[in-house]
């Protein structure tokens, strides 16, 4: 067999992986590696390099085939020995002759690896060898394997391989198959920088890594593999990376066929499957290029390939974004452009190209280049779209109320109704920044219902303003209704329509109709689909609400605990496409919905790399004010792992950040929502009990879903169960929400002291995939079991336990639970680890178990971090003894209601931020 791949794709740790293996095995094989340099001379490759004991056994006598086989066979101890060849291809004609006569007479059986045949200017490649290695599998005496660069899945099966113990988030897996180009070795680099740069225990920032300096290792690889380009594919390769998913045709612009041909055989550019006739250049391969590239060279070759784009634009061909920023970057010199630009081209052709380039810009998180394209597009063609992209970029880069400034006079700009649905999005996006209390509605409303007076499209979108009110009043019932009868309106513009749709979704799951919001959601997408065409250009683009409609689809699902596994594989594909894109501002949004699915799931740890990439991006690009909301639920989670410093850092950051609240219900809601979150995980047990009760007081007569969650709040503070299991049951009654029927189970079994109907509890959280909310419930069941003296089932309930902590961190699937691995959660602590938690379990606070051992406080955050990280559970619950009362201070520790449906609102009311004025978090009590 011989198996061929572009350098870096992993061949020869194919080779060493058999040689392992086979070496732990009879017979042993032989190895033999091809050198540069060897192979000039006769049988050069197996008397020199790296072949010493082969060359001192071949010594002193003429080399033949014959003294060849005899010693592979005395080194095998077989008549027919195993050879693994690595390098094939450097091997010299001589000895890749004899390997190949004793292959086709099946005296040796060999596997070798080799290069793809390399540039012609590769002067250490003897064609002979080159020639044989073909013949050999052209013949039929080999199989041939060529190696394809990495799928995701490998990819992401490696990455844990290579870095074992170590819990990346998606985005940085997808990162690193992106960033590697399907490279194994590449992978295998990159993985162990990810792993280095994991933040340290104390880092206060708790930030995320990024490719900001490649270490050297990595450089030299890279500089390794462009060593035998032309100057010429050097420039082809960056540009073809530049462009972004560019045809076969357009880089053909760039190079001639056999360049163009080398770069894809060896691995540098490769065509996108599923894409036609697409390729795509190797990033990090391009941007080393670039440090060797001959600028003028470069120059020319933008220059030609600028002027090939615009002309095709001419004829009627459409420039993708990527295509519109290279040349907007080509044309500005000072901050200006290029005198004669808009002369040459049309002042209507440079305007619209930079337009896309400001879009493009503010998605890869260049809001400051994004502002200057922007600028220069009003400058030389005013008007509507300029004018709001401007504001756009303004509010990109923290400058809201010059944003505002810029928009006011816009009205005049609106001619037609497509006019009048741009700036109402732009202006309903900026209530974001600068809150409207209800007066500042009902004006904005009037303003709008001035434009085109008796239009029905802008009578829809006065609807849509009035629905966007009630989002804030967080009058769920008046959403439901009207955001499906704006849905249902043919007579309004589609996009508002799918908007409308994805708000009416979320207030039907509120009322405890998710099936409704789902055929909601399914219109959405009908409508989506039908009208693509149409909005490709636009900034509401078909792949932009198709992510909003996935937000919503994942906002309900976990409201309601319906089949959330079900959202993995569309969320990672989601990531996949805009980690090739670069688009910042979708992956913090993606980064956060990945938090609340593990989140969901019990996955503690999990869900703080998550929050803590989601919080990296959205630093960088952060289109739908995300951010001081993001920061706030990081607070929380790093709290609930008991890192109450970082925590308390991570807090003060989003209170900086944090603009006033306002008056409206849904920003108090959210900033009461983070104060309460963080008050549970740093333990402050009796302040969250008041906040609870006054929210719980507030919400009477609020939606099901959001009594549901401060009700199962209160049972994880220790309140009483038994009143709580009534108002549970009868929720439960009237909503479509198994999650809400799981808790109120759960509930009732608690207040009855029924470790029978606990069991039952746990088995259903488990079947709906919230494994960390069934393995508390299987530990309150083996505490009542112990209670009874049974056993037996108190047993039964402890291994179910550590099986639903496992599922919870590992990403298996229900149907893994029986392969936990069978110990006690202490089995797992040091000493220290032990008596540390035991006193935290008894109420001591960090500070007075550091002066009862004479340790420090950070040295106290650390071991409960550690005892948290290997026992899945509450630093402060791990060690407590069992209490005897029926309520639920032992049975949920707190790290468990991370995983109840104190997180279902938060995705809920994170899509809601998308549409609305949404103030900002972070005003902890």
């Amino acid at each position: 067999m011989v198996i061929f791949g572009p350098l870096g794709f992993g061949k020869t740790l194919l080779i060493d992986s058999v040689a392992r293996r086979l070496s732990e095995t009879s017979p042993r094989p032989v190895r033999i590696i091809g050198t540069m340099g060897t192979s000039s001379e006769p049988f050069g490759s197996l008397l020199s390099g790296p072949n010493l004991t082969l060359a001192e056994a071949l010594a002193g006598a003429s080399v033949t085939t014959g003294r060849i086989l005899s010693y592979f066979q005395q080194v095998c101890a077989v008549d027919r020995p195993i050879v693994l060849v690595d390098n094939a291809h450097l091997l010299d004609a001589h000895t890749m002759r004899s390997l190949s006569q004793l292959v086709a007479t099946h005296a040796i059986t060999l596997l070798a690896a080799s290069d793809l045949a390399p540039h012609a200017a590769l002067l250490a490649i003897d064609r002979t060898t080159t020639h044989l290695l073909a013949e050999l599998w052209i013949k039929g005496d080999v199989e041939r394997i060529d190696l394809e660069p990495l799928t995701a899945p490998e990819s992401a099966d490696l990455v844990q391989e290579f870095a074992p113990g170590t819990q990346f988030d998606r985005v940085t897996q997808a990162l690193l198959h992106d960033r590697s180009g399907g490279s194994r070795v590449l992978l295998r680099e990159l993985t162990a920088e990810a792993a280095r740069q994991q933040p340290p225990l104390f880092d206060l920032n708790r930030t995320a890594f990024a490719f900001l300096v490649l270490s050297r290792r990595i450089t030299d690889l890279l500089t390794h593999q462009l060593l035998d380009l032309a100057p010429a594919q050097l420039v082809t390769l960056s540009l073809i990376a530049a462009l972004h998913q560019t045809t076969y045709a357009r880089a053909l612009m760039l190079s001639n066929p056999a360049d163009l041909s080398d770069l894809i055989r060896r691995g540098h550019v490769h065509h996108l499957s599923g894409q036609g006739n697409h390729v795509q250049g190797h990033t990090m391969l391009a941007e080393a290029a670039l440090a060797q590239i001959d600028s003028a060279l470069l120059r020319e070759t933008t220059e030609r390939l600028v002027g090939m784009l615009l002309t095709d634009r001419s004829h009627g061909l459409a420039t993708t974004p990527a295509e519109a920023q290279l040349i907007a970057k080509s044309w500005i010199q000072c901050s200006d452009l290029e005198p004669g630009v808009s002369e040459k081209w049309g002042q209507a052709v440079v305007a619209d190209i930079l337009l896309m380039a400001a879009r493009r810009s503010r998605s890869v998180g260049q809001p400051e280049q994004a502002l200057l394209y922007a600028g220069l597009s009003l400058g030389i063609e005013p008007g509507l779209k300029s004018t709001i992209e401007y504001s756009r970029a303004l509010a990109a880069t923290g400058r809201y109320s010059a944003a505002l400034a810029i928009i006011a006079p816009a009205d005049t700009l609106v001619v037609r109704p497509s006019d009048g649905v741009k700036l109402v999005r732009w202006l309903v996006s900026l209530a974001k920044f600068s809150p409207l209390t209800a007066a500042e509605y009902a004006a904005f409303s009037t303003r709008v219902a001035g434009w085109l007076a008796g239009d029905i499209t802008m009578r829809g979108e006065g609807e849509y303003i009035r629905l966007t009110q009630a989002m804030q009043c967080m009058d769920w019932v008046r959403v439901a209704r009207e955001g499906e009868f704006i849905a249902n309106n043919a007579d309004y513009n589609v996009v508002t329509r799918i908007r409308a749709a994805c708000l009416s979704s979320i207030g039907h799951a509120h009322e405890g109709r998710t099936q409704h919001g789902l055929a909601l959601l399914e219109l959405a997408t009908t409508l989506n689909r039908r009208d693509r065409g149409q909005r490709n250009a636009d900034i509401y683009s078909s792949e932009g609400l198709a992510l909003e409609i996935f937000q919503s689809k994942a906002a309900l699902r976990c409201m309601s605990g319906l089949n959330v596994a079900s959202l993995t594989d569309e969320l990672n594909r989601w990531i996949l496409v805009s980690v090739a894109d670069h688009d910042l501002g979708k992956l913090g949004i993606l980064g956060f919905i990945s938090a609340r699915l593990l989140d969901f799931r019990g996955d503690t740890v999990g869900t703080e790399a998550e929050l803590r990439m989601a919080h990296a991006n959205l630093i960088r690009s952060d289109p739908c004010g995300w951010l001081p909301w993001v920061q706030s639920l990081h607070a929380s989670s790093l709290a609930r792992m008991g890192l109450m410093q970082a925590a308390a850092a991570k807090m003060a950051c989003a209170q900086a950040s944090a603009e006033p609240t306002g008056d409206d219900a849904l920003s108090q809601f959210e900033s009461d929502y983070s104060d309460l979150q963080f008050l549970m995980h740093s333990g402050r047990i009796v302040a969250a009990r008041g906040l609870a009760h006054r929210l719980l007081e507030s919400a009477d007569g609020q939606a099901p879903l959001i009594r549901s969650w401060l009700f199962d709040t209160l049972v994880a503070l220790g309140e009483p169960t038994a009143d709580i299991a009534v108002h549970l049951e009868r929720i439960a009654a009237t909503t479509d929400s198994p999650i809400v029927l799981a808790m109120a189970h759960r509930t009732r079994a608690a207040a009855a002291i029924d470790a029978e109907a606990m069991d039952g509890a746990a088995s259903h959280l488990a079947e709906l995939g919230a494994y960390g909310m069934a393995a508390s419930a299987s530990i309150h069941a083996a505490r009542l079991h112990e209670q009874r003296a049974d056993s037996l089932s108190e047993h039964r309930s402890q291994a179910r336990a550590r099986a639903e902590h496992y599922a919870a961190t590992s990403g298996s699937s229900g149907e893994d639970l029986r392969q936990a691995p069978e110990r006690s959660s202490l089995d797992a602590l040091t000493t220290r680890e032990r008596e540390i938690t035991t006193l935290a379990g008894q109420g001591l606070s960090n500070r007075e178990i550091a002066t009862k051992l004479y340790l420090s406080v950070r040295t106290i955050e650390s071991h409960l971090y550690q005892a948290r990280i290997k026992t899945g559970q509450s630093p402060r619950g791990i060690g407590r003894e069992p209490d005897p009362s029926p309520d639920l201070s032992d049975a949920y520790p707190l790290v468990s209601t991370a995983s109840g449906p104190a997180q279902f609102d938060t995705l809920a009311h994170g899509v809601a931020r998308q549409h609305i004025d949404h103030g900002r978090h972070g005003h902890v009590v």
